[in-house]
């Protein structure tokens, strides 16, 4: 064999031998224009979609708030309307963060953005706390501390970059009154009074007692209308749907003693020698219900509150009821008084200006503000990503389980 034969060989073994180590390698997850993300950040966010994923079913069960606090498993449960099941959203979630960490990234660097020395600081500390109080369940899931670094940064990163572009006096143009108009068109501040005419929306209607809540609701609205307090309003109908539910308590009481004393003479005629003993139950009965009367007539009061009566609803909400929610935001005006009917009630409901509550949208305008532009801040991730080439390792993907990530595996 001549020496140039002797050295091709030698090279075509060496590429073989390559292309074969790169083909098991799974060190590694995704590239993203040539930008490689290791496997260990996937599995980190494919911890982080477990979460993402209780959230989500909480939204539409409540008791996925106590699978997730009581650390019960839901990783085979479905999610969404497309038969996936939350094993299936971890790996879909973790992927899509995995490519979006690259493109946070370019953008970061391409708007000038730095982190402070602050940051970094709260960056060190953080990491340091995680790992010290999850180190195992980290390493033996396969996430090591410099990929937890590495996604504690990648989420100030991306914080900064969405304050650059949608922030007020950022690149999006953003102002304090759209921010503010976010709030107004999806909350709303009210205070109501609930007239109820049914116990139950599958059974008929009894007209008469529905056309007694209905006067009573309007007497109260012309009342209103009229300049007479809200508050005041609220206080006298709870007062007087107490005193009726106290008349109604005391005629049950009655009629459980009238029982009771028939069933006592009952059985003092039919054995004389035990009339004591049953006098002496009776006295203890009556003496247990005066207690349990008076432990039920507290006196709740708000008057302390700076905010009385007051509720706040979401455009999206279901209480009291849906169409209680969909008339107050398309029928009634920011400080007008109207009726509201559903299946059950009557609402006298009273709509105040949201923004004149501080509170409201000095606690929770990063909020708004995040809401107001989400859809905006993912067609950018998005459509900077469709500019990518994106590499998949299929062999990392098959790898790494989900179950691995929150420590099933």
């Amino acid at each position: 064999m001549t020496l140039i034969k002797r050295i091709i060989t030698v090279l075509l073994a060496i590429a073989i031998a390559l292309s074969l180590v790169a083909c098991g390698d799974t060190s590694w997850i995704v590239k993203v224009d040539g930008e490689t993300v290791n496997s260990g950040l996937y599995i980190y966010y494919q911890s982080q979609g477990y979460s993402a994923a209780g959230y989500e079913l909480m939204a539409e069960d409540q008791n996925y708030n106590y699978y997730m606090q009581l650390g019960l498993s839901y990783i085979d449960d479905p999610i969404g309307e497309e038969g996936e099941t939350v094993r299936d959203y971890m790996n879909e979630y973790a992927m899509n963060m995995c490519k979006q960490y690259v493109v946070v990234g370019r953008l970061f660097d391409q708007l000038g953005l730095e982190l402070t020395e602050d940051e970094l600081s709260l960056v060190d500390t953080q990491v340091r706390n995680l790992w010290n109080n999850s180190e195992d369940a980290l390493v033996k899931a396969g996430i090591s501390q410099d990929t937890v670094e590495k996604a504690i940064i990648a989420s100030l990163k991306e914080e900064k970059v969405f304050n650059a572009y949608y922030e007020v006096g950022g690149l999006n143009g953003t102002t304090e009154e759209d921010i503010q108009g976010y709030l107004e068109d999806n909350y709303a501040r009210i205070k109501y009074i609930t007239f109820n005419f049914a116990d139950d929306a599958t059974e008929a209607v009894d007209t008469d007692r529905k056309n007694e809540a209905l006067e009573t609701a309007q007497s109260y609205l012309d009342r209103a209308l009229t300049g007479e307090s809200m508050d005041d309003l609220i206080a006298e109908y709870a007062e007087i749907l107490e005193q009726a539910e106290a008349e109604e308590s005391a005629e049950e009481d009655e009629t459980v003693k009238e029982n009771l004393s028939e069933i006592q003479e009952s059985e003092n005629a039919e054995e004389a020698e035990s009339a004591d003993e049953s006098a002496d139950g009776a006295e203890s009965t009556d003496g247990t219900d005066g207690t349990d009367e008076t432990e039920g007539s507290s006196d709740v009061d708000d008057i302390t509150s700076q905010y009385p009566n007051e509720v706040i609803i979401n455009n999206e909400g279901t209480a009291p009821s849906e169409k209680f929610i969909s008339y107050v935001f398309n029928n009634i005006d920011t400080g007008e008084f109207d009726l509201v009917q559903d299946d059950l009630n009557v609402y006298l409901v009273q709509k105040l200006d949201i923004l004149e509550r501080d509170d409201i949208y000095d606690d929770n305008r990063e909020t708004f503000l995040y809401a107001l532009f989400d859809s905006d801040y993912t067609a950018l991730i998005n459509d900077t990503l469709a500019d990518y080439t994106v590499e998949v390792n299929e062999r990392s993907v098959k790898r790494y389980k989900p179950d691995r990530a929150i420590g099933l595996e």
